[in-house]
């Protein structure tokens, strides 16, 4: 290939074919059916199905059978919508690339569509283009390429052909190549395609968004459902057993059976669950919304409360995104001002980081040219000469860049050793430092120069991240800052708001075995590629950890779409790409937002322990019922239909279950460390397990004396119905409490309360009125049938206090 002419058509359309086009990978999306299947492959759902399915084609009960079909309708479509959300980010991500290109061809520049750009094209670039490909500079004046999306540095990148090239060197230190997706700010150059489509930088990163992380509750409802299901089919190989001896004995009939075999699935199954869960966290998003934080995936909100580690961005979370000048020395304090004016392509706050920067610093201090001042000449920023240089009328010759480069050019003297000595200070603090200087002649190369002063700069600290750090470290959640910026610039920003910066690791230094050990404990981790950002999150899960990850960059993305909370910051510096991978998006980029959030879902992650600690409390003693009548009633084979388990979980359950979610409970939950026990930990299933055996037994009972009382087969039924619900109804409050039921401040919960009367009222209403009483197969009972069940009401919170109260006792506090 002749390198001015670039490659032939003909080479061209054979690399075409050889590589395929140069897109983003379009993976085929699942089909409808696929998601809805999936969405039906695990034990509750699969039970739920057996159970709507025997109760239309063998007992042929259409409403309760049409009733189970409806709940797992209602699952599938919450699921299935949730999961098509995530498809978005690769589809915002191809927005980025370029939608045509300027190549060489057979000795002949041409525009052709971006897709049609193949490895060895000679690619031609200018302020404005998006660069259509990974390449590497063959030639440049003065280009200079924004990158913050795929580096996450605030600062323009400077490229040349001698720049450092290959990826054996970190991407942000890349100087000599070209990056798909990437923004010319200045200059222009010409670069050789080396790689498209799925093999650039911004193909990996999509490559690494497919796919997603399941948070904490997505995880732990998982297992609810797999050990429900377990206990399900414990329980109906007892109940097959006890059954079918029964039928052989011709103690019972095969139909009955199979009755009893429906209400031991509808009572394994907590139907209001997904509901009830659903409805708290999405209340819990509008809340959330209203603060600043947008939800994109609902589960995200508890896991924001489970959060142990923030791994925060430095760019646009920490910072704003905005280099600001925050110190300077002078020889020469007006002069300064004037000279970083004069040697300035920004206009109207637009142009190069630096430039902009640096006009505004002068803007705030009043300084102003004059107007009729002209250029008569100008060497703009090079990344050879590290310098730019301008010449105006007098004439004045104005040059500004690296101090090691400009004060060489200077003359000897006390101001120049002045300034000299003061450049360690500066960039000991993370400042990156520019010297100005400046002399009257036309020559752009003229030494001898008088030096005017220092200036260091840096990314603006947002007001509130000290205090928000600050928050974090009281509530036990430890925070991390990432960055691809330079080890003393991080350091320097960390120590500012608060972040324990030691150790700080560069990407490039986190090699060898111990490499995932290394990120668990850094503080401070810079110069990072979206590989580093990625691993750092999977071994902190590893290691134990719930993993919030913030970023606005479509280098932050993959770690995003990974961690157990994205949260994409959608400041003025926030991309699409990074909004579409987060579960989380704050509107206005404060780490603050983040905190609020975190209060909040730890409200919510509360809420949703009670919320499941009293459905499957509720559950268990009903599996309890069904079993034991089996066994202990010959004459009811089962104490409760299916009819009544489907009013009591699906009507009388979910209306407690919901207002737990929604419960404010007293106290502020960022002044408790973060709860690291599961939803099915080992205590919370003891104590589950108690609960549910305290309700079942005070059921029992109820149903015994209603027995021994002579009451027929239907008021005996409407019995256990009643003590079943009022007991579970005080249940309510002890599931939400944190040590005793009626705690102080326990009457603050006017969700739970309001809910408890209304179910109550409910239950009331079907009882005595026969008309709906019959539809649920209920009677009326007598007074006494009344206190019984309001008996069971009040005991159930006095004996699950029980345990507690006789520990208490027995080991008292010293």
């Amino acid at each position: 290939m002749d390198a001015p002419s670039g490659l032939t058509d003909e080479q061209a359309a054979r690399a075409l074919a050889e590589h395929g086009p140069n897109e983003l990978p379009q993976p085929r999306p699942p089909t409808l059916l696929g998601r809805a299947l999936r969405q039906l492959a695990d034990p509750f759902s699969i039970m739920l199905l057996l159970a709507g399915l025997v109760t239309l084609l063998v007992l042929r009960e259409i409403p309760e059978g049409a009733a189970i079909v409806a709940i797992l309708l209602v699952n599938v479509i919450i699921g299935v919508s949730q999961e098509a959300k995530a498809d978005q980010a690769v589809r915002a991500l191809r927005t980025l690339t370029a939608p045509m290109a300027k190549v060489h061809r057979a000795g002949v520049t041409q525009r052709v569509p971006a897709t049609q750009v193949v490895p060895g094209d000679l690619i031609e670039v200018a302020a404005g283009d998006r660069v259509p490909a990974d390449a590497a500079v063959i030639d440049s004046a003065s280009l200079g390429v924004d990158e913050a999306t795929l580096t996450g540095e605030s600062r323009s990148a400077a490229k040349s052909r001698d720049g450092a090239h290959g990826g054996d060197v970190h991407l942000g230190d890349r100087t000599g190549d070209l990056f798909s997706g990437t923004l010319v700010v200045r200059g222009s150059g010409t670069a050789r395609v080396e790689r498209t489509g799925a093999q650039t930088e911004m193909g990996r990163i999509a490559s690494a968004l497919e796919g997603r992380t399941k948070g904490p509750l997505e995880i732990e409802l998982a297992q609810v459902s797999r050990r429900i299901g377990l206990v399900a089919i414990i329980a109906g190989v007892v109940m097959v057993a006890l059954g079918l001896t029964r039928v052989v004995r011709g103690e019972a009939a095969l139909l009955d059976i199979i009755l009893a075999g429906v209400a031991l699935a509808i009572a394994a199954v907590p139907e209001s669950l997904a509901a009830a869960v659903t409805t708290a966290l999405a209340l819990g998003s509008q809340r959330m919304a209203a603060l600043g934080l947008i939800v994109r995936r609902l589960s995200a909100i508890e896991a924001l409360g489970a959060t142990t580690v923030i791994a925060t961005d430095k760019t646009g979370t920490l910072t704003t995104g905005r280099l600001t000048v925050v110190d300077h020395v002078s020889v020469d304090e007006d002069g300064l001002w004037a000279a970083v004016l004069r040697c300035n392509d920004a206009r109207d706050g637009l142009g190069d980081g630096v430039d902009v920067a640096l006009a505004t610093a002068a803007n705030e201090r009043g300084v102003r040219l004059p107007p009729a001042e002209t250029r008569l000449a100008t060497r703009p920023f090079d990344a050879e000469t590290r310098s730019m240089a301008v010449v105006t009328d007098g004439p004045l010759l104005t040059v500004k860049g690296a101090p090691e480069v400009v004060l060489a050019r200077c003359a000897p003297g006390p101001d120049t050793e002045r300034l000299v000595r003061a450049v360690p200070d500066l960039t000991g603090r993370g400042l990156r430092v520019l010297a100005v200087a400046q002399d009257g002649t036309t020559d752009l190369d003229a030494g001898g120069l008088r030096p005017v002063g220092l200036l260091g700069l840096r990314d603006e600290i947002r007001p509130s991240a000290g205090q928000a750090v600050a928050d974090c470290r009281a509530a036990g959640i430890r925070v991390v800052m990432v960055t691809g910026d330079h080890a003393d610039t991080a350091r320097a920003v960390a120590e500012q708001v608060g972040i324990h910066a030691d150790p700080v690791v560069t990407g490039s230094a986190l090699t060898g075995p111990d490499r995932a050990a290394r990120l668990v404990e850094a503080g401070v981790i810079a110069r990072v590629d979206p590989a580093t950002k990625l691993d750092l999150v999977r071994a902190l899960r590893e290691h134990g950890e719930i993993v919030t990850m913030t970023g606005d960059g479509v280098n932050d993305a993959p770690a995003l779409r990974h961690a157990d909370v994205g949260v994409a910051m959608a400041g003025d510096e926030g991309t699409d790409v990074a909004r579409e991978a987060a579960a989380v998006v704050v509107t206005n980029g404060e780490l603050g937002t983040i905190v609020i959030g975190v209060r909040e879902g730890r409200r919510l992650r509360h809420n949703v322990h009670s919320m499941i600690g009293y459905l499957l409390a509720g559950n268990l003693a009903e599996i309890f019922l069904v079993l034991v009548g089996l066994l202990v009633w010959p004459d009811l084979i089962i104490p409760l239909l299916p009819v009544h388990l489907l009013w009591i979980n699906l009507v009388l359950d979910g209306i407690p279950a919901i207002a737990l979610g929604v419960d404010r409970p007293a106290g502020d939950p960022l002044a408790r460390p973060p709860r690291r026990d599961g939803l099915l930990a080992r205590p919370v299933l003891i104590r589950i397990a108690g609960r549910a055996l305290v309700v079942g037994a005070l059921v029992f009972v109820a149903v015994e004396i209603a027995r021994r009382l002579g009451w027929s087969e239907e008021q005996v039924r409407t019995q256990a119905v009643l003590a079943l619900v009022f007991a579970r109804l005080t249940l309510a409050y002890v599931a939400r409490s944190r040590r005793w039921t009626f705690e102080r401040g326990w009457w603050h919960g006017r969700a739970v309360l309001i809910a408890v009367i209304s179910a109550a009222a409910l239950q009331t209403l079907v009882t005595l009125v026969p008309a709906l009483g019959a539809l649920l197969v209920l009677a009326p009972l007598p007074p006494i049938g009344w206190l019984i069940a309001v008996a069971a009401a009040v005991l159930t919170p006095l004996l699950c206090d029980l345990p507690r109260l006789l520990s208490r006792t027995r080991w008292p506090r010293r």
